[in-house]
């Protein structure tokens, strides 16, 4: 009984020790996700600020074209005000005059030209601009979402049940008497069962039958 008592205990210990290991890997992988959800809502907020940011870069880009579009405009206004203040000469005649009256006209042309230009080469710089802004908010976002979205936790396999003892059996214990008896009896001792273990004297000669 001693030996199987302690076999039950051994295996009570294991039991309560894989109990706590798997309660431990519970909250363990608990913990797990809950950091794992605050670093995707931590990802979300700071996409939504680099995303913001962007728009705030376009919104600036699309300000100074504006900007430079009306300094231009102004300059082709000023050039065709200009133009007709000039055009005095027009009333006049002669090879001279008729040079005269096309040089405001040349002349606003080539502003106005000049002004196209720079509105034109304006609008291309916005865009390579705004391109170029994307591309980074675009890389940000994506760093951002390897660094903290990208890859959930990943909890193992649960603790393995332990392997539990095997009390003596009943059988054993029989054999084990009787291993003992039998080494008692190629000791030397005497058998219970034997005629010698009995005090009163055995006559195993018969004169007649005793039927």
């Amino acid at each position: 009984m001693g030996e199987s008592q302690a076999a039950k205990d051994r295996n009570k210990a294991k039991e309560d020790a894989w109990v706590r290991s798997n309660k431990e890997y519970d909250v363990q992988a608990n913990l797990d996700d809950v950091l794992y959800m605050n670093r995707v809502q931590e990802f979300d907020y700071e996409n939504d600020m680099i995303y913001q940011a962007m728009l705030n870069q376009w919104q600036e880009d699309d300000i100074q074209l504006d900007k430079i579009f009306a300094e231009h405009d102004h300059i082709i206004e000023d050039a065709i005000i200009e133009m007709h203040q000039n055009d005095y000469a027009g009333t006049q005649t002669g090879a001279t005059a008729a040079r005269l009256a096309s040089a405001p006209v040349r002349e606003m042309g080539m502003k106005k030209s000049r002004a196209l230009h720079e509105k034109m080469f304006a609008t291309k710089t916005t865009e390579f601009s705004k391109e170029a802004t994307r591309d980074e908010a675009s890389r940000d976002q994506w760093g951002q979402f390897m660094d903290q979205a990208a890859f959930a936790p990943i909890h193992g396999f649960r603790p393995a049940p332990p392997i539990y003892e095997r009390g003596p059996s009943p059988a054993g214990m029989i054999l084990g008497v009787m291993g003992s008896f039998a080494g008692s009896m190629g000791a030397g001792g005497t058998s219970p069962f034997s005629p010698s273990s009995y005090n009163a004297p055995i006559n195993w000669n018969y004169t007649s039958s005793p039927f």
